[in-house]
């Protein structure tokens, strides 16, 4: 006879059912104007039984009721609550990220007891309690990474808002790897294993002259919908790779409760508070012993305030991190961000790491130094935020597997507003996927490998499955309704040609080559 099934595994798969029903009703009430064909259009991304490679090809797919102007028009008219949106996502996908096998992982290194921590902080000044408060939350902290990527749309002259973006096939000047399109930033929320999994919270498209402005808003309406959620018990953790200006960002988050992890490009100078004595005559200094990041460990440099060094690491062989607490930038009043700065000059004082490694994951020898820099609340130890650190690549397999396998840049919309549309729902699909990741059934080909015991399924194959759990969730998109073609446009009418929006250009003469009008912006 079959063997009885175990009530408590019945009782928590009737749970995840529920929660992920519950999800997709909350995001059925997220659109707010053409929300069946919407929905449908998700469904249909994660049905199908290939990659997204059109927008046409999903109608096709069982999962979209109606027909390929329906798709269209979805995309074109249709319209979705932000807010409600991000908030749905923000409170929903960060605490599902790190399956059951990575919380075994954390309560095996999690060894404080919180109880005695707070009988031993009772006696404590409230600011020093709360530091040490901090630096224990390593393994509560909620963890974010904030990056771009582009969504190319070279050939697209009727499309407006189109800048130059980062991008390694390379469609313009010179040896510069831009190409025509926009840029859209998501903030991921991260685990504390390495997986090919990230939640992707908040999307917002950038412009060049506002990305640090933009970031900054981004930051701020991450925490205020994580205090709304009652998420984390400590103050998050925001990783940026480089190309985000430290200071910047600094400055406009020093009065938020949040940790900023951000990797530094070579040549970076920071300085230690100038050292005084009494009786020194002059004007007080304001910089002290300067801190380079050098790519040349034997390069001169004060003694760090802190070094950890970890021998025999599975993936990087010995580490060594050393920390320089207390520095900061020097800042100047007449550029970037503190153009035009009422009053005096902040000090931002931080914390850079240097991070060395004995070689890459591959065998290579690494080529430069990683530098990063923290500020934050309270100092966190150099182990918890080189390893932060490594977590952030975790966003770009979430940004492989959207692009190849459910066409976040794979839909021609004009308008950006319509990406816009198109981004979002591709969100909610990996949305889904990650609240569907305990139902699904392994599903693999007969030349694949099964994944180790106890790591989650990867993506695909939780994409693989899904139409069967699709198929006992239902969904609250109601059925097209029957209907006829409409007239089309009167003979003899005629729109003209539509607007051309051409990609900014270069006015400056940085290239050796060519003519100024030759050469087009890059924005980065």
């Amino acid at each position: 006879m079959p063997a009885v099934p175990d009530p408590a595994q019945v009782a928590g798969a009737i749970a995840r059912y529920m929660a992920l029903r519950e999800f997709r009703a909350r995001l059925y009430g997220c659109l707010t104007a053409r929300p069946d064909a919407l929905f449908d259009l998700c469904d249909a991304i994660l049905c199908a039984d290939h990659a997204v490679t059109s927008l046409a090809e999903l109608s096709l797919v069982p999962a979209f009721r109606r027909g390929h102007g329906a798709l269209y028009d979805a995309l074109a008219a249709g319209q979705v609550d932000e807010e409600a949106f991000a908030a749905l996502l923000t409170g929903t996908l960060p605490q599902l990220i790190d399956d059951d096998h990575a919380r075994a992982w954390v309560s095996e290194h999690d060894h404080i007891d919180y109880g005695l921590l707070e009988q031993a902080l009772a006696g404590l000044p409230a600011a020093d309690a709360a530091q040490v408060r901090e630096a224990c939350a390593r393994w509560r902290r909620p963890r974010f990474a904030i990056d771009a990527t582009p969504y190319p749309r070279p050939d697209a002259e009727c499309s407006p808002g189109r800048g130059h973006v980062h991008h390694d096939a390379c469609r313009c000047d010179s040896t510069r790897k831009t190409i025509p399109g926009w840029e859209y930033q998501f903030t991921a929320a991260l685990g504390y294993l390495r997986t090919a999994w990230a939640a992707l919270v908040d999307v917002e498209r950038t412009t060049p002259a506002a990305r640090t402005r933009q970031t900054a808003r981004q930051v701020k309406n991450l925490l205020r919908r994580l205090r709304a959620a009652g998420a984390g018990a400590g103050a998050p953790l925001v990783i940026m790779d480089a190309g985000y200006s430290a200071a910047a960002l600094t400055a406009a988050l020093a009065d938020h409760d949040v940790h900023l992890l951000i990797r530094l490009p070579s040549a970076s100078v920071f300085y230690a508070d100038p050292v005084t004595w009494p009786g020194k005559k002059g004007r007080p200094g304001k910089h002290g012993m300067p801190v380079t990041c050098h790519n040349d460990p034997a390069q001169a440099n004060p003694e760090p305030d802190e070094s950890l060094t970890l021998p025999d690491t599975p993936r990087y062989g010995t580490v060594r991190v050393d920390a320089w607490r207390g520095v900061h930038p020097l800042i100047h009043g007449d550029r970037g961000w503190f153009a035009g700065w009422d009053g005096e000059l902040p000090v931002l004082r931080g914390t850079v790491l240097r991070v060395r490694v004995e070689h890459l994951p591959d065998g290579r020898a690494p080529h430069k130094t990683m530098w990063l820099w923290h500020a934050g609340p309270a100092p966190l130890s150099p182990d918890e935020l080189w390893r932060a650190y490594l977590a952030r690549f975790d966003e770009e397999h979430a940004f492989k597997f959207a692009k190849g396998a459910l066409g976040l840049t794979a839909a021609k919309v004009r308008t950006p507003q319509q990406a816009d549309r198109w981004i979002r729902l591709v969100m909610a699909a990996f949305a889904q996927l990650l609240l569907a990741r305990p139902l699904a059934a392994d599903l693999r080909r007969r030349w694949e490998t099964r994944p180790p015991d106890g790591r989650p399924l990867s993506p695909g194959r939780v994409r693989r499955g899904f139409a069967n759990i699709r198929a006992r969730l239902g969904t609250p998109a109601r059925v097209a309704k029957p209907s006829r073609p409409g007239p089309g446009r009167p003979k003899g009418s005629a729109r003209g040609p539509a607007p051309r929006y051409p990609v900014p250009k270069k006015t400056g003469n940085d290239d050796k080559t060519g003519t100024p009008a030759d050469r087009q912006e890059v924005k980065t």
